[in-house]
């Protein structure tokens, strides 16, 4: 009854429209019939044969899946009924319109007519002001129809997304920074020289023991743009709702993730997350043997040693030299060969001079282990002659060689900076040009002075930060090529079959773990542990 009174009354009156459109990236007729256009013009034909309907307003949401209504269009789309703007919504067919069965229904059946909106699907032959008590039947199995589909859809996207990560294609929205999709396949990852230089420098700056927020900080200082906006700055419409500011920044959290990714070895591992249905969008983790995992995939940027070395730099309870920005040589290498603790460093002045020395941190704690300790100058003495000693057995190992020299060569390091350069030089330009730009809008009326005054402060910062970071990258091509000119330690070790002085990164490659007894052996454990023999040696 009251449904018929709501008719009654509704007939002859002007009815303030709006459409509505939607496609899917997942639906397959994305014909230009079916596209946002061909809806919008097809809703806008309908209205315009119908005296009774005015345009108010025409909402869309464009790659975005029926299966939910949390869809930014529609929402605002709603908002206005709420607020008495449209008080009827046209689509082109009731699965444009959504393909949940259980809420398009609630829509049609419940919240439109509360708010008094007339509900009009054309293509459906449905008019929730005409509709017969046959037509309230009819629609529920329609959109049960297309929830089937939607469904189905969805079943038919998951297993086709799976075949192609057994296969090792790339299977994601955006490659991740270092690498680009390949423009001629989509699925597969080719290497982004300039990314991956950047991907290079971290990786080195952890070997050589500098913490991850200084590797950040560092990269900032430098003006290498974050993994976000280096996208943004290839045209590429990348977004994410972490966003903060209008720049990003690098940060220790963005360098980890970089230095924990196995992707720049080579390997590609997807289906790590996924959700219980089209339904439920929560990411859940998958279990590691459920992973699709392909090698040799794509170009490796890290060479599989450096990066397991890296991770177990990583895994090692290292602290920042008190001063300095780098870790101690042996940070977190160190154990108490009687007990397995770990051996801290402790200074001790005497006669005007500092003495360091690794203690037993049992002993240092709780004296549940015996007082023997070793200086740190002695210890490096004993791990540089093993070295020695050891180089017949190191020049064997082609791999270590070939890496070393990988890692080392200054010639790549030039030409990676004189990039970086060249690309920093185009950024001053484009401010320096902007600045000029600035004076004929002004000169036009097209910006008042105030806005003139301010814009050009903002762009002469930008200018003069780019030009202090170009100055920063030449320095660093200076340094790279007074290195260059002398003996890297690979070619020194070939020479002189000796290693003239240890560094972090060597250490950390070389060395798998340090022990020292209380009777003053000290064990080195080499990382090819596994096909030689532990080296013993007594300290001196």
């Amino acid at each position: 009854m009251e449904q018929d009174i709501y008719k009654s009354v509704s007939v002859g009156k002007i009815w303030n429209a709006c459409g509505y459109a939607r496609l899917s990236h997942e639906d397959p007729d994305q014909t230009v019939s079916n596209s946002i256009k061909g809806q919008t013009e097809f809703i806008r034909d309908y209205i315009k044969q119908h005296k009774e309907l005015l345009e108010c307003g025409m909402k869309a949401d464009d790659g975005f899946s029926g299966s939910s209504f949390d869809r930014p269009g529609f929402q605002e789309m709603m908002e206005e009924v709420r607020q008495g703007k449209f008080n009827c919504i046209v689509v082109k067919d009731l699965s444009r319109f959504g393909r949940n069965y259980l809420e398009a229904g609630a829509y049609i059946e419940k919240i439109f007519p509360f708010f008094g909106v007339r509900f009009i699907a054309v293509n459906d032959h449905y008019d929730s002001l005409y509709c017969a008590q046959s037509d309230e039947l009819i629609i529920p199995f329609k959109n049960l129809i297309n929830e089937v589909y939607c469904l189905d859809s969805s079943m038919k996207i998951r297993s086709q997304l799976a075949a192609k990560r057994r296969r090792g294609e790339f299977t994601g929205a955006f490659a991740v920074y270092g690498y680009l999709k390949d423009p001629e396949n989509k699925n597969r990852l080719i290497t982004d020289p300039y990314a991956a230089g950047v991907v290079r420098d971290i990786f080195k700056w952890k070997l050589e023991g500098i913490s991850a927020g200084d590797i950040a900080d560092r990269l900032n200082a430098d003006g290498i743009l974050a993994p976000m906006d280096y996208k943004k700055s290839l045209g590429m419409h990348y977004n994410t709702p972490f966003r903060i500011y209008s720049r990003s920044l690098w940060n220790a959290a963005a360098v980890l993730r970089i230095l924990k990714n196995p992707i720049y070895t080579g390997v590609l591992e997807q289906g790590k997350c996924t959700t219980p249905s089209y339904k439920v969008k929560k990411r859940i983790v998958r279990p590691r043997k459920e992973w699709a995992v392909a090698e040799g995939v794509h170009e490796a940027v890290i060479h599989p040693q450096e990066y397991e070395t890296v991770q177990k730099v990583l895994a090692l309870d290292t602290r920042t030299r008190p001063g300095g920005r780098a870790v101690e040589l042996f940070s977190g290498m160190v154990s108490c060969g009687e007990c397995g603790a770990a051996m801290v460093r402790k200074t001790v002045a005497a006669g005007g001079r500092t003495y360091i020395y690794y203690v037993c941190a049992a002993h240092k704690n709780n004296k549940t282990c015996s007082a023997h300790s070793i200086r740190d100058q002695i210890l490096e003495e004993i791990v540089l002659d093993s070295f020695d000693r050891q180089i017949p057995v190191l020049c064997g190992q082609a791999g270590v060689c070939e890496l070393a020299e990988a890692a080392l060569r200054q010639n790549d390091a030039v030409r990676k900076l004189q990039d970086r350069l060249d690309k920093k030089q185009e950024e001053i330009s484009r401010y320096k040009r902007l600045i000029d730009s600035l004076y004929k809008s002004f000169s036009d009326c097209v910006l008042d002075q105030k806005e003139y005054v301010n814009m050009k402060q903002k762009y002469a910062v930008l200018c003069a930060q780019a030009e202090s970071q170009a100055q920063n990258i030449r320095r660093q091509a200076g340094e790279a090529v007074r290195i260059m000119s002398k003996d890297s330690w690979i070619e020194q070790f070939k020479k002189r079959l000796s290693i003239p002085e240890l560094d972090r990164a060597l250490a950390v490659f070389l060395i798998d773990r340090i022990f020292v007894y209380r009777d003053k052996r000290v064990e080195i454990v080499y990382s090819w542990k596994d096909e030689y023999k532990d080296s013993l040696w007594q300290e001196r």
